[in-house]
Parts: C-alpha cells; sequence; structure tokens
C-alpha cells in the first residue's frame, strides 16, 4: 500500500463517533486511488435536540495520524429558507453552536469557509419518523475480545417501527456513564471532607455501527444487539448505558453503510482502508478538489437503562474499598484521582441531570 493511502478509518470516523442492515443503493464504493496529507475533513451532526451542536474540521496527515484540527475556519449553519446561523471555534478544530436544533420537515446544509475557500454540503431534509426502542441487557460469558471466553456485558433494543409506509433509515450510537468513588483516606489529625465521585462516560464498542433500513421491510419489530463490553469493576457501581437513535435520510445511512463494510473488510476500526469514503461536502467553486466527511442531518430519540451489583453474577472486586489498617500510600492511582481512573476518557464529579434510579 502506498503511503499517501495511509489515512486509517479511525482518522476518518474520529469526529463522527460524538464519535444493521445492506442498503440495496449501494452498489460500490465510491472509492479514490489516493488519499493525500493535507486533504480537508469535515464531520457534522445537526439533531433535534436541544443540545450544543459541533462539527469538526480538519486535515488528513501523513502515515495514517490523526487528523489535524483546522481552527481558523469560518463554520455556518444554512437553512433552505436562508436563515444563516454561526458555529463559535473553541480551537483545535471543533466548532460549536448552541440554542438551535433542527426543526422536522425543514432542509439545512454546512458551509465552511477555509483559507478564503468555500465548501458546502448538500441541503438535507429533517426526518419526521423515530422508532420506539425498548432496551435490555444480559450479562454472559463468551469469546469477545479474544477466541477465549470472558464475561461480557450486552446491550440489546427492541425496536418498534412506526406505522407507517414512509421510509425510516435509523442508526445508533452507545454510550456507557458510571460511578466511581474515591478512596475516603483520612490521613492524620483532622480528616478531610469526602471526596465527590467520579462520573466516568466512554463510548462502547467504538468500532461498531448500528444500522437498520426500515423502507422495504413489512416487519414492525426488530430485535439488534447495539453493543458489548466486558465486564470489570466498572460495575460495582450503579452503571448507565444511553442509547441515542438517529432517524437518517437516505444519502446518509448509504454513506455510513459504506464506513461499515470498510470497517468489515479491513477488520477493525483501526485499520488502513484501500481508500476514503466521499461524503455529501465539496468545494463550491472546484468540484474536482477530494472533501472527505459527511454532514448529518437527524431527528433523534434518546433511551437510558442501568444496572446496578445486584444485576451482575460475577465476582467484582473493589480495590479502592477504604481499609483503616492500609497506608494510604498503598492505594493504586485510581482510587485517589478521577482523571487517574478516566485514562483519558470523559469525566466529571457533577452528576448528570438524567443520574436517577431506584
Amino acid at each position: 500500500m502506498r503511503k499517501n493511502q495511509n489515512i486509517s478509518i479511525l482518522s476518518i470516523l474520529v469526529f463522527a463517533l460524538f464519535l444493521v442492515l445492506t442498503i440495496s443503493c449501494v452498489d460500490r464504493l465510491d472509492f479514490m486511488g489516493e488519499t493525500n496529507a493535507g486533504q480537508l475533513i469535515i464531520y457534522g451532526t445537526f439533531t433535534d435536540l436541544d443540545e450544543r451542536q459541533v462539527v469538526h474540521v480538519s486535515r488528513t496527515s501523513e502515515s495514517g495520524l490523526a487528523p489535524k484540527g483546522v481552527p481558523n475556519a469560518r463554520v455556518t449553519l444554512v437553512s433552505q429558507s436562508g436563515g444563516r446561523s454561526p458555529y463559535f471555534s473553541l480551537g483545535n478544530g471543533e466548532y460549536e453552536l448552541n440554542g438551535v436544533r433542527a426543526v422536522a420537515g425543514n432542509r439545512y446544509a454546512l458551509e465552511v469557509v477555509v483559507d478564503e475557500k468555500v465548501y458546502q454540503s448538500t441541503f438535507e431534509k429533517v426526518p419526521e419518523l423515530v422508532a420506539e426502542d425498548k432496551l435490555s441487557f444480559s450479562f454472559d460469558t463468551e469469546p469477545f475480545r479474544t477466541e477465549d471466553p470472558e464475561n461480557v456485558f450486552k446491550v440489546f433494543s427492541e425496536t418498534t417501527l412506526p406505522d407507517t409506509r414512509d421510509p425510516i433509515y435509523l442508526r445508533w450510537t452507545i454510550e456507557e456513564t458510571y460511578l466511581w468513588p474515591l478512596a475516603w483516606l483520612k490521613g492524620t489529625g483532622i480528616p478531610p471532607p469526602q471526596p465527590p465521585p467520579c462520573f466516568i462516560s466512554d463510548v462502547i464498542e467504538p468500532n461498531r455501527i448500528n444500522l437498520f433500513d426500515g423502507s422495504g421491510t413489512s416487519t414492525r419489530n426488530s430485535n439488534l444487539l447495539l453493543g458489548r463490553r466486558s465486564v470489570d469493576n466498572s460495575f460495582q457501581y450503579p452503571f448507565f448505558v444511553t442509547v441515542k437513535q438517529w432517524s437518517i435520510n437516505r444519502d446518509a445511512y448509504a454513506y455510513w453503510e459504506k464506513i461499515k463494510i470498510v470497517i468489515n473488510n479491513q477488520g477493525s476500526l483501526f485499520d488502513i482502508p484501500p481508500a476514503p469514503v466521499f461524503g455529501n461536502i465539496s468545494n463550491v467553486k472546484d468540484s474536482e478538489e477530494i472533501v472527505l466527511g459527511y454532514f448529518e442531518v437527524a431527528k433523534t430519540k434518546t433511551t437510558r437503562i442501568f444496572t446496578t451489583n445486584a444485576d451482575v453474577p460475577f465476582f467484582l472486586l473493589d480495590p479502592c474499598q477504604y481499609i483503616p489498617s492500609k497506608s494510604d500510600d498503598s492505594y493504586i492511582p485510581e482510587c485517589k484521582s478521577c482523571a487517574a481512573r478516566a485514562q483519558g476518557r470523559s469525566w466529571t464529579t457533577k452528576a448528570p441531570a438524567w443520574w436517577k434510579y431506584d
């Protein structure tokens, strides 16, 4: 494989995974022969949720390294009715829009200006349909990361499509958030206050793309495995799973289906694909310039489920349990620091607004 083709699927998807069936319109992959360093990558999703909307602008790097963010772009949401809403730069190629959300039935596009060149996505209509997700989970012992059996947590959805003949295309992302109490080390003298617990979040099985094409099926119900992860002491305390269902249009579905095909052909999200998958963004004055990425417009639905220690059929050891005879220095770092426990994952000491369980 030539050097110019050394861009990884992780580089292509790193911003989309914020970051499954075949579709008949995918006859072939729209691959080009080479991917050069410095090519523009634009990824973003605009939804109907009352949350911050994010776009990432970057350029490809050599040798499959992660893309480099472009911090000086001008990024604007454009509605087909003529409205324009600017995104604000957060640095390192991340752009944020607050207080604006998609309206079902309206059409939106993204405009990005980099080095006085204008790039724009095609206008996409916000879908009006979503499905109902009824979540469940199981704990099993089976091969997962290797051929040897291990304890595995699995999340399922019983999905019911709306009673309509209108086409519906869906994808799902799945995230975990779990509680991690730090050890209350008393020390000597007046004991310090008990440290607040950590709330640690991460994507479950990020190399998995869950898709469903409801346009050509007569069934209204489907049972889907959405994700798996190994069982460890993260399940010692309440463990929430957040499933976000994205109702997308046919072109976005076709794009994700192509990405999924490449991942399946290569065997891993982190392997090098034969070539990039092109999306819906182009240079308005130079159609020959290759632009990677996709700007997706989606109607979304969020569903959650949680587990507690009582649900886990396996023995879990709490390494941070306070033992009076144990010296403070003998506790491992993850018992003293949220950052040490998170190891690069997202964390906070403030409970999410939805953190409620019986």
